[in-house]
């Protein structure tokens, strides 16, 4: 991201509307917390608020006059949601109008977008202007609180509340964004719009730091003290409480992975503000392991009631049996977050079919891990998206892999699946719930992705992942893409990233990595290529840990060993984490770090008996090479084209 971001007109004035949001909620929560009214701070207030007046009429006398309307917008009522967004259409349909002028080069276009600029410039200057009459509100009610109840009493009331605060403050961010389309991705660079920071985030460590070098609100607070002629000791519990808390629920919302932050440094103490950052942490001590699991594939039952020919375990309609119980699952998910506390993602077959299924999630939930689930959507309506919500649900993908219900049908095998999955798609957005699609790639659609996508994103859904077919279970009796269907496939995939709103990702393709590296798109939200066995695993109905869904190698069994013994003492999963291990132009590409190649592909179609749907192999009996090269990649590493026999390609 770099030092600064410039979010011009449109991210300002969104980036001042949540300020105003949550300035205000700072003080309106500790007041309903204890129960009291506001103290009467006018006086200051209206002598702090006429200096800022002061000072942006100055800064912007060369620029355009500030109007007087603009000046006591604060006595205006808050913006409803719905009002806010009206406003933005209004600007841009205003926009658009001026945009055309231009294009026709209509003499009315110059008076036309100096009326526009004027629109864009009042409504900026009021939302900042109502912003720092907030702030300074803020300090001087919780400053006098402070004098009235005593400082402790107060700081026990942030404490108790800062976390509600955090999350109801970045949901109304949210929900004005979003439904104007603005990426989340995009919002939290327009949320730190108006500071001066330092970030970095090295997903290759599971960890971050970023450092705020100013702060708007730390320095309306240093004015005060400066006027009043006193050091106040309420402006740490804003940073110490309020930020943190805010900073927290904002990382939760744009990571796909639980994490941890740290603030070793105040702005108001130390003139500098610190966030630590570290992706799932352990509930344990400090894990300063390499790698840990960020995501989890838990197929919670085989029994499905799809018939999905491309299915990797056969899930059937009747029950498998062995399947681990209520208390077993609960077991694995304790001995998991002893490692770490990744994405859990319940899976099947259809894991709604699990009684228990709720109880899971729960619990999942309770001990910090984000929990996900991949579902046909079948069964899902209101009454069950309600109770996913309720249960502690995170995110839910939806199979759809055709635009064209007949053809989605056929696919799935069950005539009437495509309307079902569509309204569980709208069933979990009504329910609050981030929703994803996943879809398929095969001969039958390779065509059709684009109007997938477009489907998709008319529904509102966050993500979309498209997965390329990997010959296992059932999938070995359909015709894979060719190698050069697949390349060409994730660098069409990748380019229309900037024209769909979706965040898009390729999934079962990690050379996605070295295209998007080629292409200039931003990778900061993608760990590497292929996760398996070093940032990612899959947990078999029976309890059984194997590198990946598609890669039915069993490394043990968590009713024998546990999670965190087999995760880090598995020869294979140690094998996968040193790429000197690889072979052919996989061990030597110079992408090797962030693709890898598809480790299940290679085991695929090195192995001569994979069409036993679900069979797992143990390690001592593997019958392909999990390290060979990536048979579907077109990539030639630069060791690979020079005239050298030796060279192992």
């Amino acid at each position: 991201m770099g030092k600064t971001v410039d979010p011009g007109m449109e991210g300002s004035l969104l980036y001042h509307m949540a300020m105003v949001t949550k300035m205000s909620s700072e003080y309106g929560v500790i007041l309903e917390e204890l129960q009291v009214g506001a103290p009467d701070v006018d006086d200051l207030l209206l002598m702090f608020y006429d200096d800022f007046v002061s000072d942006a009429k100055e800064l912007l006398r060369d620029v355009e006059p500030v109007k007087d309307s603009v000046i006591s917008g604060f006595k205006k009522p808050s913006l409803e949601v719905e009002e806010k967004i009206q406003m933005f259409r209004a600007l841009a349909e205003k926009t658009k109008k001026v945009l055309q002028l231009i294009e026709t080069q209509d003499q009315a276009s110059a008076q036309e977008l100096q009326s526009l600029f004027g629109d864009w410039f009042d409504y900026v200057v009021e939302m900042r202007l109502r912003q720092e009459y907030e702030t300074i509100k803020g300090l001087l009610i919780i400053e006098q609180l402070a004098e009235d109840l005593g400082f402790d009493r107060v700081a026990q009331v942030f404490d108790r509340v800062k976390t509600r605060f955090g999350k109801q403050t970045v949901e109304a961010a949210f929900d004005v964004s979003l439904k104007l389309g603005i990426e989340k991705q995009k919002l939290q660079k327009l949320m730190l719009s108006d500071h001066f920071i330092e970030h970095k985030m090295d997903m290759k460590n599971l960890g971050g730091h970023m450092r705020f070098l100013n702060c708007p609100i730390f320095g309306s607070h240093s004015y005060i003290e400066a006027e009043l002629g006193k050091k106040l000791a309420t402006p740490q519990l804003f940073c110490k409480n309020f930020c943190k808390a805010h900073a927290q629920a904002m990382f939760e919302k744009v990571m796909p992975f639980p994490l941890g932050v740290d603030q070793p440094a105040l702005m108001a103490v130390d003139g500098k503000c610190d966030f630590t950052l570290r992706l799932a942490p352990a509930s344990s001590a400090q894990s300063t392991e390499k790698y840990v699991p960020l995501v989890v594939s838990w197929n919670v039952t085989l029994k499905c009631n799809l018939k999905c020919s491309h299915c990797y375990i056969n899930a059937k309609d009747t029950d498998f049996g062995n399947e681990l119980s209520t208390d077993a699952a609960k077991m694995l998910i304790h001995q998991i977050t002893e490692v770490s506390k990744p994405l859990l993602i319940l899976s099947g077959g259809e894991p709604l079919l699990r009684d228990d299924i709720y109880e899971i999630i729960r619990y999942g939930a309770d001990r910090g891990m984000r929990m996900g689930m991949g579902s046909n959507g079948m069964l899902i309506d209101d009454k069950v998206a309600k109770k996913l919500k309720d249960a502690g649900m995170w995110t839910v993908a939806i199979s759809l892999d055709s635009s064209i219900p007949e053809r989605h049908d056929e696919f799935r095998g069950v005539k009437g699946c495509w309307e079902r999955a569509v309204n569980a798609i709208k069933a979990l957005k009504a329910a609050g719930l981030e929703v994803q699609v996943n879809c398929t790639v095969t001969q039958q659609n390779y065509d059709e992705v684009d109007d997938i996508m477009a489907l998709a994103e008319e529904l509102g859904v966050d993500n979309f992942h498209l997965f390329f077919l990997v010959p296992t279970g059932r999938g070995t009796e359909l015709e894979d893409i060719t190698p050069e269907m697949y390349e060409e496939m994730i660098k069409n995939t990748l380019a229309k990233t900037s024209k769909h709103k979706l965040n898009v990702k390729p999934s079962c393709a990690p050379q996605f990595m070295r295209v998007a590296k080629e292409q200039g798109v931003d990778m900061s939200r993608w760990v590497r290529g292929c996760m398996a066995g070093l940032y990612y695993c899959r947990i078999y109905p029976t309890g059984e840990v194997t590198p990946c869904p598609y890669m039915p190698v069993s490394l043990g069994n968590i009713r024998d060993k546990s999670f965190k013994d087999i995760w880090f003492n598995s020869e294979v999963f140690n094998a996968l984490r040193d790429f000197d291990q690889l072979k052919g132009k996989c061990r030597l590409c110079e992408h090797r770090e962030v693709c890898g190649g598809c480790r299940a592909r290679a085991y695929g179609v090195t192995t001569e008996n994979m069409d036993f749907c679900g069979a797992l192999h143990e390690p001592t009996q593997m019958q392909g090479d999990y390290l060979a090269d990536d048979p579907w990649c077109v990539y030639q590493p630069k060791a690979c084209r020079s005239e050298d026999k030796d060279n192992k390609c």
